[in-house]
Parts: structure tokens; sequence; C-alpha cells
């Protein structure tokens, strides 16, 4: 079971205080969106995504994972990347890379011109293609945003 199935939720990680009474619902239910992102034929992704999430987790404590429907988001301060399972072959691993240069296999989204928090992505078939190219990429977005969201504080994790 990786560490966003239930059971295997990071205590605390997915949550910011005073969220205590909606966490335990919540939680459940992203570990559900992350079991139908992961059905039929995408189920050969899973891998790569427990994979995706561990290193995200490895960044620091800061690190806040929580499941939509059809994407999982990886916040510090803001989204620094996402984990989107586009096809039933690949990942789209988006990151909040604002102006970087884009490179063949670090792609430009269109996000910077639009403005959008993911600017970038990285193609992930399975755990081998999260090198130390994507975990670089993945630090260069968490050290960009060491800055908490304009006039709220950074969430308080347990």
């Amino acid at each position: 079971m990786g560490p966003t199935r239930s059971g295997g939720w990071p205590s605390g990680r997915g949550k910011s205080s005073g969220e205590e009474d909606a966490s335990t619902g919540y939680l459940e239910a992203a570990a559900r969106y992350v079991e139908a992102m992961y059905a039929g034929g995408k189920a050969g992704l899973e891998p790569a995504h427990d994979a995706l999430v561990e290193l995200a987790l490895s960044l620091g404590g800061d690190i806040r994972i929580c499941p939509c429907q059809t994407i999982v988001p990886i916040y510090r301060n803001h989204v620094i990347a996402q984990i989107k399972p586009s096809t039933r072959v690949r990942i789209d691993f988006g990151l909040a890379l604002g102006d970087a240069r884009p490179t063949k296999r670090l792609l430009d989204t269109g996000g910077f011109a639009k403005k959008d928090r993911i600017t970038h992505r990285v193609e992930i078939t399975a755990p081998r293609d999260i090198d130390d190219q994507v975990r670089q990429w993945l630090r260069l977005a968490y050290d960009r945003d060491r800055e908490p969201a304009r006039g709220r504080p950074a969430a308080k994790l347990r």
C-alpha cells in the first residue's frame, strides 16, 4: 500500500491545523480518489505515482500531498508540483518552475505565459524515469516556494 492509500497516509501531512474535524472524511476520500485514478488500464502507473509521492515527502516536513479526483497536487506554501495520470502509460509530472528554460525532457506547459502555477511537465512512465534530473527539478520547485502566500500564514503541520 503506497503513501496515499488509506492507512498509509503520513499523519498530519495532508491537513493543516484547524482541519481535524474534516480530515478523516477527506483522507478517506483522498484514498478513493487515488485508487480510482489508477484503476483499470492505468494500474501499471501506480508504482511511479508512489515513487513520486515518496520523493516529494522526502523534501521536508512542510510538504502536503492533497489528492483530488484527477490530479495529486503537492504543496509547500503553494502548489509546487502535481501528479496526473494522463494516459494509460504516462504520468505527467507537473512542476512550478516559473520561467525556467524547457529542455527536450522538461516540457513547457504554457503555464508561465498564462500565469499558472504549473509551468513545466516531465513524462513519467515508470519509477526508473524518476532520476537525478527529476529530483533536481522537484527540489528547484520546492526551493522556489519558500514564502507563504501573502496575507495568510503558512499552514502548520503536526
